[in-house]
């Protein structure tokens, strides 16, 4: 029994001493110090001086405790093997910790096993990380036909899938892959993923299901969602309604009049997202007939926006017209 406990404690200390501290940690750390009000303690009975101190200590230490645990779920959140498949924002954003780990497991009709490692979620997408294996192996061109998402299910959700990229993981038996859907409800706890896998025998294909948990107090948050303003060009109009920029990426959505379609080139080619200085890489534009309003929706995906943001501002290339975001 005593050699159970001390292996027990050997490897406890063991991996307490390979827990690392974030790099910011300590200068957090002495920014809170510098910044907390002083307070004076008083301790008016002699005898319950011990005490009052004892108490103290104890404050301390569960304090200490309670940023160790958070240190440790901070790196617990990390999910590995995603490095060869993520872009550099997803990565960063990997490392920072922000990723929720699932661990849902279900085997596909022709033996493969499809894992749900884990997601991310902010206002602009939600992201799905996954593992496709298989103990006979899997051919890269061939793998992806057997596993096809379609979308996210749950409460006050139908989420499309947006893109996805894989590529090939450990000794070709499995592929890892990152899916982007639209953004999810902030009031779902649950969510279904539906695809597409091939049948045992090969022949077609049936629809699948498989659902996890999500915790939304866990999205990251949105850094701006502002109204922006209408811009008159070429004799018409472009209603810029609203930029929101979150961790992720940056969404620039508005409408353009049924009648004027000569604008489709500028919104796709012509709008540049300028920020501190600098222009923000843009990845997609999309156009979209509105039936609603008689007209045509459009968005535009960014790059995410700098952390440290003193300006931003959308500009217009025909015509170099300028419009100011304000910054709240």
């Amino acid at each position: 029994m005593n050699k159970i406990v001390e292996s027990l404690l050997h490897e406890e200390k063991t991996r307490i001493q390979e827990v690392t501290a974030p790099e910011n940690m300590e200068a957090r750390l002495r920014t809170a110090l510098s910044t907390a009000a002083p307070k004076r303690i008083a301790f008016r009975k002699k005898g319950m001086g011990g005490l009052k101190i004892a108490a103290a200590v104890l404050a301390v230490m569960l304090l200490v405790a309670g940023n160790q645990y958070r240190a440790l779920a901070y790196y617990g959140k990390t999910l590995l093997g995603f490095d060869r498949v993520a872009d550099g924002t997803l990565d960063k954003l990997n490392q920072e910790g922000w990723g929720q780990e699932l661990g849902e497991q279900v085997k596909l009709a022709d033996g493969s096993m499809l894992t749900l490692d884990g997601l991310m979620s902010d206002e602009n997408q939600f992201i799905l990380y996954y593992t496709l294996s298989h103990p006979d192996g899997l051919v890269q061109e061939d793998a992806k036909s057997r596993f096809l998402p379609t979308g996210i299910k749950g409460f006050r959700t139908e989420a499309k899938s947006q893109s996805e990229t894989w590529g090939p993981g450990r000794d070709r038996t499995e592929i890892k892959g990152i899916i982007t859907f639209d953004p999810v409800s902030p009031l779902a706890k649950k969510l279904t993923l539906t695809y597409w896998e091939d049948t045992a025998n090969g022949d077609q294909r049936q629809e699948g299901h498989v659902t996890f948990p999500f915790h939304p107090d866990e999205a990251m948050p949105t850094m701006i969602k502002q109204s922006i303003q209408t811009v008159a060009a070429q004799g018409s109009s472009i209603i810029f309604g609203s930029i929101t920029a979150t961790p992720t990426m940056t969404v620039v959505e508005g409408t353009l009049p049924e009648e004027n379609r000569k604008l489709f080139g500028q919104i796709n080619h012509g709008v540049e997202l300028v920020a501190n200085g600098d222009r923000v890489t843009l990845h997609r534009s999309d156009i979209h007939i509105n039936e609603s309003k008689n007209g045509y929706t459009f968005t535009l995906r960014y790059d995410p926006l700098p952390e440290k943001l003193h300006s931003v501002q959308l500009v217009l290339k025909e015509n170099g017209e300028t419009i100011e975001i304000p910054l709240k």
